[in-house]
């Protein structure tokens, strides 16, 4: 269901419900997590994709644990401290929101095609191409960036599957890191064979510095209204929560 949404309305909701994260409070902090658990179900999304979060948040709350919760008098040293009930509890609430707006993320980044994504957030690059031309470049580039990711991870994946089929897999791991050095220079002939192609059908379809425009292929739908309003409420809520 969350793969039909236009892209332009989960690139604004995840900006609007992210920035509402850092203003409220325990209680829309719990909404959040089970309206983040529901979009999970509803989007259909393996659980293994967040698995990578784990690891990331494991890191991130020992250093809030360790940066909010560890005290010291000012005149004293460091290992005279003592560990701030208050300061955990900070700690913990900064972990909660960076577990939501990294879990938001990952579900973006998931239902939505890199094409697509760079459709949408260059979309509200457009108000800024009155101010400067530059801001249509820097949107293209944000564009292309986004869908060609994929492709260079797919091409780096091919040369490693070759790579692996002609010879044994060194059981050093200096051996290996040689390996991994070795794919770096097709990797990067490649695409640089993608860039001059690219800047070549650029040139033949006559694009100019400063007039790129978005093209959103579908119209907004009953489904993207809808998803205004949830997110509207879902803001009013959270604000309320404060």
């Amino acid at each position: 269901m969350l793969h039909r949404f236009d892209p332009r309305l989960k690139v604004a909701g995840l900006a609007f419900v992210s920035l509402l994260m850092t203003v409220t409070g325990w209680q829309g902090l719990a909404l959040s997590s089970f309206a983040l658990l529901g979009l999970v179900f509803l989007s259909r999304t393996p659980l293994k994709i967040y698995r990578s979060l784990i690891v990331v948040m494991l890191w991130m709350g020992l250093f809030y644990g360790l940066a909010a919760g560890w005290v010291w008098p000012a005149n004293r040293a460091v290992w005279y401290g003592h560990w701030s009930p208050e300061g955990l509890v900070q700690a913990a609430f900064m972990l909660w929101r960076m577990v939501l707006v990294f879990g938001l993320t990952r579900l973006y980044t998931a239902v939505t095609m890199p094409l697509e994504q760079g459709l949408g957030i260059a979309y509200f690059l457009n108000p800024l191409i009155r101010i400067t031309p530059k801001a249509a470049d820097f949107a293209l580039l944000l564009t292309l960036t986004l869908r060609f990711i994929p492709l260079i991870i797919e091409e780096a994946t091919q040369i490693w599957k070759v790579r692996a089929l002609k010879l044994e897999w060194p059981s050093s791991w200096l051996k290996r890191s040689w390996e991994f050095i070795q794919l770096i220079v097709p990797l990067i002939l490649l695409s640089l064979r993608r860039a001059e192609e690219l800047a070549e059908n650029l040139i033949l379809r006559g694009y100019g510095s400063g007039n790129y425009r978005t093209l959103m292929l579908n119209e907004r739908t009953s489904k993207d209204r809808l998803g205004v309003v949830i997110l509207g409420a879902w803001g009013l809520i959270l604000l309320i929560l404060r």
